[in-house]
């Protein structure tokens, strides 16, 4: 693949969706922060009762606190990295922050109830249920100590009441939150409707619809899907930039990264991935992404997907993405499943195409076989038993008067079999036999055997690729007949009962082939009383050969 197809991801995307509210976590987290530390101190200078210890201290605490705030807003706004570093950090913080301010405040402007819900949902939104059940405890204990302590101090309004109702509060919360993680509740999850390539053509390249499904879902402007099948040594990759879209081959390998979606940052040798644990960690990019395949690629910054399918694997790589934060990696995930199984759908949609197609070239193949060719060998029978009659002198002319007759019938029958093959309907059991009876007298003269054809009277209607089958089987069964067992006569029986139509050929010939001590039939037969789902029966005895045939039908009155 040219290097222009891997240039620089400093591309727009028309089909991008502005996300308008729907901020990071990690801004929401921080955000929330600010807001509640200038409510604290808003309400502590508002409310003269307040605090009922140290009120200096506590002043000093929550400037500080909010400067806090305000350093890591800006800190982490744009920045991934620093957001998922500092998270552990910042959170320590704030439960430190919530035991200090539970101590030294009491009363309804104590910020006890909305600083533990919001140490909870920031553990929720953040990891998982785990840490949010360890913040839940650590949180419950912290409070449990600093009340005691506040007791033991002789506090004038400590009231074990309020102490019992409020320990009571943080347990059954931090149930209902810890629930709700271990139900992989996720706030990002409600915004998706469906499968984002639910509705996605199949009969297009997987690989760009993918591509584009994928761009629009995370809001990048530009990207890479590079796709190897299974066991194939080359990779294809299709990039759009400047709404423009260029696909072509990797020719050198390319080591691809696996595992869970990785937020990257090349120049800063940056990786943000998750473990096994689902928690988030970092790691040098180089073991997350081979250096090479960031080089051949050009990549800047961005989130790389992995893909794996049973037909083979690849990867997603989206850059200039606003707001990239670590609510990606969970939503990338996402993405990962929609990707692998519409890849999944298209592969499966090729290979019944392709099935069908084989089956209708075999199926092509052997009817031309049982008809032109039988026919063409039929006419070289004759034509080499004229060729011996010359030489004793006899007139070729009535034999061949009736070998252009039997031309002519064999083209009326083709193109009766064309027809057939447009039409796709159903013909009347009176109509096949009369088809094969005359058949049989044809198959007569071309082979110059006796062919007696007898037919059971049937109102049913048989489909039209029975009809087809039923007549190369009786083409392909007198020929055997004659070149294999030297038949001089072929008795051909018709008739229809059960759901099943049955043909019985009874010859005078010699045995047929044998195979394993039993008689066998040719394959052509074999096959396509096979691909018709029939049976096949070959008997021998009193010097005669009978081949009898079943093929399934739905029948109903004509």
């Amino acid at each position: 693949m040219s290097e222009r197809l891997c240039g620089s991801m400093a591309m727009s995307y028309p089909l991008r969706v502005t996300r308008g509210l729907q901020l990071p976590s990690g801004r929401v987290i921080a955000l929330g922060r600010v807001l509640m530390a200038s409510l604290f101190l808003l309400a502590m200078r508002i409310d003269l009762t307040q605090p009922a210890r140290s009120s200096r201290d506590l002043y000093v605490l929550l400037v500080a606190y909010l400067v806090f705030a305000a350093v890591m807003a800006i800190a982490t706004w744009r920045n991934w990295w620093l957001d998922a570093k500092l998270a552990g950090p910042a959170h320590a913080i704030d439960m430190g922050v919530f035991t200090v301010v539970v101590f030294l405040t009491e009363g309804y402007a104590s910020p006890f109830f909305i600083f533990f819900v919001f140490l909870l949902l920031a553990a929720a939104i953040r990891w998982g249920w785990r840490e949010t059940a360890l913040t839940a405890i650590l949180v419950t204990l912290l409070y449990l100590v600093a009340e005691i302590v506040a007791a033991r101090l002789g506090s004038p309004r400590f009231e074990i009441y309020r102490f019992l109702v409020r320990s009571s509060d943080l347990i059954i919360l931090s149930l209902i939150i810890i629930w709700f993680g271990i139900n992989r509740w996720d706030l990002r999850s409600f915004s998706r409707a469906e499968e984002i390539l639910a509705g996605a053509p199949t009969d297009e390249s997987p690989i760009e619809t993918s591509l584009r499904a994928a761009l629009e879902k995370l809001h990048a402007r530009g990207g890479v899907f590079v796709w190897r099948e299974a066991g194939a040594k080359e990779a294809r990759a299709c990039a759009i930039r400047r709404e423009a879209v260029k696909t072509g081959t990797l020719k050198r390998p390319l080591k691809l990264p696996q595992g869970a979606p990785i937020l990257y940052e090349v120049e800063k040798i940056r990786g943000l991935t998750r473990n096994s644990d689902h928690s988030l960690i970092a790691q040098p990019l180089d073991e997350l992404i081979a250096p090479q395949t960031a080089q051949l690629l050009r990549l800047h910054e961005g989130i790389a997907i992995p893909i794996r399918t049973e037909t083979g694997d690849g990867a997603l790589f989206l850059e200039s993405m606003r707001d990239l934060s670590t609510d990606d990696v969970t939503l990338a995930e996402q993405v990962a499943i929609d990707v692998a199984a519409h890849i999944h759908r298209s592969a499966v949609v090729k290979a019944a195409e392709e099935s069908a197609e084989a089956r209708s070239r075999l199926s092509l193949a052997r009817d031309l076989h049982d008809s032109v060719v039988q026919f063409l060998a039929g006419a070289a029978f004759r034509l080499e038993a004229m060729k011996r009659s010359e030489a004793s002198g006899r007139d070729l002319e009535p034999e061949l008067n009736e070998l252009k007759k039997l031309m002519l019938q064999e083209q009326g029958e083709l193109r009766s079999f064309i027809g057939a093959l447009r039409r796709g309907s159903e013909v009347a059991f009176s109509d096949l036999a009369r088809d094969l009876e005359t058949l049989a007298e044809r198959l007569s003269r071309q082979w110059d055997v006796r062919c007696a054809f007898s037919a059971q009277s049937r109102k049913i209607m048989i489909p039209t690729k029975i009809h087809i089958d039923a007549q190369q089987l009786v083409r392909e069964a007198v020929a055997n007949a004659v070149r294999h067992a030297g038949a001089k006569s072929v008795e051909i029986a018709l008739d229809a009962a059960a759901g099943l139509l049955r043909l019985d050929f009874i010859n005078d010939g010699a045995t047929y082939p044998e195979k394993g001590g039993r008689m066998e039939m040719p394959d052509s037969i074999r096959e396509r009383v096979e691909q018709a789902g029939g049976a096949l029966e070959l008997s021998r005895g009193m010097q005669v050969t009978k081949v009898s045939i079943s093929l399934p039908i739905t029948a109903r009155a004509a």
